[in-house]
């Protein structure tokens, strides 16, 4: 007799994600209970008619509250919890189904996978499904958390917990979506709630951590780290031993506060490295400093525990993609460039669209083997894996960094898309320029302006070639700022146009308060 699964949610005015939902659940569920925290929208009504038990929570700024409401009605013999952002597939249903029915397993976690800008993906391991037992509760008013008692059930049952390799589409954190329902302020509330309750209570902390990280908040990212250490300070180094994510909030604390300061920045992460338990962010983060220092081998140490650690926690991007990429860049600091290439391979065989991974294997492979030998491999890479824009950006991009614009505007061409958008139409504008194609890079760019700050920057280049004012306002962090003043700066000089360039260092003291540097950037380039 097959197991019975129900699907547990909570849902808050999610209309637009409820029908596509429906429909990648279908053939999964026994029972479909759906916990609804004040919808205004029909939500309710829409999971009703395609035969959920529908129930009405009040909302009391408590995620775990209404996960624990959801699991009270639940009568299945497994529990499934999913969001209605979520998205599962055929193979993800007939291997769930199959680890349901096997007695010896108690509980499952999923590959949740998050779309994320210039068309990458973070995928994490999250226990999502168990067998229904009264003693499985949420905790935590945000993030909400049964790990601890689902590994107490598995103690008292003997039973094991597995894997599903078949992915779950999360959508929900797109960025665009995201901002829309304004969940980095919701999130940031709830978690400065629990704080003020408890201001010991160290996963909300981590958790402020990882919401400045995914918005790129450098200043909140700051203040976060600061407040965290003086609280971990308070309680001693004892305080995280055994925590199993104590090693991520340690590593984004160093990034934080110590990200231009290395050798500090290892002076914290080694004082806490005996307190916890061994994990890829703490020593992918501690790799990276490291090498920021020039300490090579201890770099190369730190990047291969993270590779050990790869076979027991199957993580892809810390345990696989990421130390692999720093690997090669070691590599390539003592000149094996062959030996660099082989390390990205093997990321790609792991994450074959990372885009990171691409523009150093193009790269590589225009510097080793020429522009046949790169259009050999995309064509290898594509019969494998399929056309992809990430392909095509990092060839684009691998090859106006190496100075090789005719080989970069095509495939850049083909990821901006039509009309030309993204990331992607942002690099192609830079190509144009280089190429010496002014008057259609800056129309490019400034269609690009309503949706990307970066190319204000171009816009900023433009009006300093053509002698005008700008008078824009930017929400660009100074270091984004920075990197992104650059890469225009790099584009123009690779044009080799002396006029062009001679009038941008006429003119570049009119920026030079916010870029200093950027008279002797020209200067030294020139």
């Amino acid at each position: 007799m097959s197991a019975k699964v129900s699907i547990a949610m909570i849902v808050r005015d999610e209309a637009d994600m409820a029908p596509g939902f429906i429909q990648s659940v279908r053939g999964l569920w026994d029972e479909l209970i759906v916990v609804d925290t004040g919808s205004t929208d029909g939500t309710a009504e829409l999971f009703a008619a395609a035969g959920a038990r529908v129930f009405h929570h009040a909302w009391t700024d408590d995620f775990s509250a209404a996960r624990n409401a959801s699991l009270s009605h639940a009568t299945g013999d497994w529990v499934l919890v999913l969001d209605a952002d979520e998205r599962v597939s055929p193979e993800f249903i007939k291997a769930f189904l199959a680890k349901c029915d096997d007695e010896a397993v108690g509980a499952v976690t999923v590959r949740v996978s998050n779309p994320l800008p210039y068309g990458h993906r973070r995928e994490s391991w999250v226990l999502r499904a168990f067998r229904r037992d009264d003693q499985v509760r949420y905790r935590h008013a945000i993030h909400e958390d049964c790990s601890s008692e689902v590994a107490r059930m598995l103690g008292r049952t003997g039973r094991t917990i597995e894997r599903i390799e078949a992915p779950v589409d999360h959508l929900g954190y797109v960025r665009t979506r995201a901002a829309a329902k304004e969940k980095k302020q919701r999130d940031l509330g709830l978690l400065e709630k629990c704080l003020r309750s408890d201001p010991h209570d160290f996963y909300s902390h981590l958790k402020v951590l990882e919401l400045a990280r995914f918005w790129r908040d450098s200043v909140l990212w700051n203040d976060a780290a600061r407040r965290s250490i003086g609280v971990l300070d308070e309680a001693g180094l004892e305080v995280l031993r055994g925590v199993p994510w104590a090693g991520e909030l340690i590593a984004l604390i160093a990034e934080g506060l110590f990200r231009a300061d290395g050798q500090v920045g290892l002076l914290f992460l080694d004082r806490w490295e005996p307190f916890l338990v061994p994990g890829a962010p703490f020593f992918h983060r501690r790799a990276q400093h490291h090498e920021a220092l020039g300490a090579m081998d201890k770099a190369e140490a730190d990047f291969t525990r993270c590779l050990e650690l790869g076979e027991l926690l199957g993580d892809h991007q810390l345990t696989s993609v990421r130390p692999r990429l720093g690997l090669a860049r070691l590599a390539l600091m003592k000149g094996a460039a062959a030996e660099a290439l082989a390390h990205v391979d093997e990321a790609l065989e792991v994450q074959p669209r990372d885009p990171e991974a691409l523009v150093a294997a193009a790269a590589l492979r225009l510097q080793l083997e020429g522009t046949a030998g790169l259009a050999s491999w995309v064509a290898a890479h594509e019969l494998r894996h399929g056309v992809s824009p990430e392909l095509s950006w990092a060839v684009g991009d691998a090859a106006l960094t190496l100075g090789n614009v005719s080989v970069a505007i095509p495939p850049l061409r083909r990821a901006a898309g039509v009309p030309p958008s993204g990331p992607a139409a942002l690099r192609l504008a830079q190509a144009l320029l280089a190429d010496g194609q002014l008057t259609a890079a800056e129309a490019l760019t400034r269609t690009l302006l309503a949706g990307d700050p970066e190319a204000g920057l171009g816009v900023l280049v433009f009006d300093l070639l053509s002698g005008q004012d700008t008078a824009l306002e930017l929400e660009l962090t100074p270091e984004t700022a920075n990197a992104a003043m650059r890469h225009w700066v790099d584009a123009l000089m690779r044009s080799r146009n002396a006029e062009w360039i001679t009038t941008m260092q006429r003119n570049a003291e009119a920026v030079g308060e916010a870029f200093p540097w950027l008279t002797e950037y020209l200067r030294r380039a020139g």
